[in-house]
């Protein structure tokens, strides 16, 4: 019988907070507005996206910069001659 009120307090608590309206969370302080997060997302997908063009570019010359200071020679497709 203890078990079986146990789990109907259980139930009941669990409905009241699903059907109560979420109190408001004053976690996050945005004083913009908002504005911050509407300025920084496209900023951020701009700049993924120079990155998933310019990607490749950017590892062959820094691969490119790295043996040039190791000291390896480099042939005219990028690959060591060692």
């Amino acid at each position: 019988m203890k078990g079986n009120m146990t789990r109907r307090w259980l139930l009941i608590t669990l409905v009241i907070f699903i059907l109560l309206p979420a109190l408001p969370a004053y976690a996050y302080g945005d004083p913009t507005g908002g504005l911050l997060f509407q300025v920084l997302m496209p900023t951020l997908a701009a700049i993924w996206g120079m990155w998933m063009v310019f990607a490749n570019s950017i590892r062959r010359r820094v691969g490119n910069l790295l043996r040039r200071l190791r000291g390896t020679s480099i042939d005219e497709n990028g690959g060591s001659l060692s």
